[in-house]
Order: structure tokens, then sequence, then C-alpha cells
């Protein structure tokens, strides 16, 4: 069983705004026997939207509900995380549809991007995930002797 959801891959998108989720993403979806996934903006990059199961966006929600914030930030916050979240069905073959409004603010026409981070992936419009992705290169680069990768034993 898939844990993570990683890579990159770019999807077409059809006239209804159907889109076939990449074959391991779906495979991770499974593993958390979910039939949708929960869509928000993504907080620190207005260019892609964060897609979540349904158990990893409660436990946003639950991390936000116990944030002790002023009323202003809870409200403003609640917006991003609650208010913006759209929950999409995935059907049994692996497809959910974009709405119209959902690929306006992605910037999505009639392809997609989706992108792995671990516990979640992103929806990009690929042109600008390609630009994002030559901005921060030298940064990933510099950052790479930080990290060490363990071994399979």
């Amino acid at each position: 069983m898939l844990k993570f959801f990683t890579g990159s891959s770019t999807h077409k998108v059809d006239g209804k705004g159907r889109v076939s989720l990449p074959a391991d993403y779906r495979k991770v979806l499974e593993g958390l026997d979910t039939g949708h996934v929960v869509v928000l903006p993504q907080m620190n990059h207005p260019d892609s939207h964060v897609v979540l199961s349904q158990h990893g966006f409660e436990k946003v929600v639950e991390q936000f509900e116990s944030l002790e914030l002023a009323h202003e930030d809870t409200e403003a916050l609640a917006l991003r995380i609650v208010t913006d979240a759209r929950q999409i069905p995935v059907d049994p073959a692996g497809r959910m549809v974009l709405s119209k409004e959902l690929r306006d603010q992605i910037g999505v026409g009639d392809e997609v991007r989706f992108v792995g981070r671990g516990s979640s992936f992103q929806l990009w419009e690929p042109k600008k995930r390609d630009a994002y992705e030559a901005a921060v290169k030298d940064r990933s680069q510099a950052l790479a002797p930080k990290i060490r990768l363990a071994g399979l034993h």
C-alpha cells in the first residue's frame, strides 16, 4: 500500500472539468478508504491549491480551531481553510471534476499538474509550476546537504 503522494505529472482536463488522478495517487486514496478529496487554496502560494484526504483536512481544521487568535485573524483564516474548501468526489475510475470556478482560481486550462507533497498534493497550471520550480532550484540545491537520506536498513 502506498502511503504518500509523490512525483509530478501533467494530465488533460476535459471540457467538463474531469481529470484523472495519477495512478499512484489513486492507490494512496484507496488505502485511505475515502471517496473524495478536499481542495483548498494553498496558504503560501497563490498559484496552487492543496488537496487533502478527509482525514488530513480534519487534522488541519482541528489545528486551526485550537489556535488562540484575535477574532479578525480567526475569521481571515476560516475563510481560507474552511469556507474556501471544496469536497470533490473521486469516481470509481479515479477521476475528479474541477469546477470552472476552481480551474479559474488555479489558472488551469486544458491541463493540470499534480505535484506530490507527501501527505497531500497540489494542483498547478503547468507553466506556472515550471516557472516556480526554476525560481526555487538554486535554493533547493543549497538546502539538499541538510537532508540525510536513510537507506533500507
